[in-house]
């Protein structure tokens, strides 16, 4: 089972527009947020190209990987969205954290938020705003930032939105439905897949979320994201939910029209999200 933001569409330009991305402006590569005892965790920030406001609003990006790999730099695969958020005054943060085969499932949720809590608590160093936080991941990313937002915003408004794209969101079903289940779900208690699993997360004051699956996605079933958006409005969460036809996990299948517009609506409603 890998879960990965990577599409098929990307492979061919990925290095080039890494390239573009990673030239403009000014870029605060591989800052330190958390040293742990084997190595030091670190993220990258990404000033806006223009600034409207003293403070910029952040977009904090959290890459997938099926919880076992991935690179913070797997943002600038979407490096449009990158550069259009930064032309808008916004400033964009992606981070690494640990992976299950390295730490366990608490410590690399607290990775996460412990990010998060860097780049609020550093806000005059970066010149951003520490109270306007909008969260994105793709599908283990996309759990992750779940947990992250859901939980810090049970006490603090600072989290606006969050974008989910195909994220998992009921780890216990699962794992429990999936017949060739990944190793690392063999050596870890059934009862700690609830802490990956945002659905029991659910509490009232819930940010703007964002949902995004393909109806083929055999990774990540589709059923994951539709109980979970039933399990929102239930709580009267603002929600909203896109189904992309015939598209596998990360849009495989579909045409790459499909996948630039669907960035766009996604780009678009986070620029929403950032001008309120």
């Amino acid at each position: 089972m890998i879960y990965t933001c990577k599409t098929p569409h990307a492979t061919e330009f990925e290095e080039q527009e890494k390239a573009d991305a990673s030239s403009r402006g000014v870029i605060h590569k591989d800052v330190t947020y958390k040293s742990t005892l084997f190595r030091n965790l670190k993220m990258d920030i990404y000033e806006p190209l223009k600034r409207k406001s003293e403070k910029a609003p952040i977009y904090f990006y959290i890459h997938g990987g099926s919880w076992l790999h991935g690179e913070k730099e797997w943002v600038n695969i979407s490096y449009k969205t990158v550069l259009r958020l930064r032309e808008e005054g916004i400033a964009v943060v992606s981070i690494e954290y640990r992976f299950l085969h390295q730490a366990s499932i608490s410590a690399m949720i607290a990775d996460c938020k412990d990010a998060l809590f860097f780049i609020q608590d550093n806000a005059k160093v970066y010149g951003v705003d520490e109270n306007f936080i909008g969260l994105h991941g793709h599908s283990a990313g996309a759990n992750l930032a779940l947990i992250t937002g859901l939980s810090y915003a049970k006490n603090s408004s600072d989290i606006h939105f969050i974008v989910d794209e195909y994220g998992p969101t009921d780890v216990v079903r699962l794992v429990k439905e999936n017949k060739n289940r990944p190793w690392w779900s063999y050596i870890i208690p059934n009862a700690s897949f609830r802490k990956l699993s945002p659905i029991e997360m659910l509490h009232p004051h819930m940010p703007t979320i964002y949902i995004v699956h393909g109806e083929a996605d055999k990774t990540v079933p589709l059923s994951q994201s539709l109980v979970f958006y039933e399990s929102l409005k239930a709580e009267g969460a603002n929600v909203s939910l896109t189904l992309i036809p015939k598209a596998d996990h990360s849009y495989e299948g579909v045409e790459e029209a499909v996948v630039e517009k669907l960035r766009a609506d996604v780009l678009a409603f986070m620029l929403e999200q950032y001008q309120r």
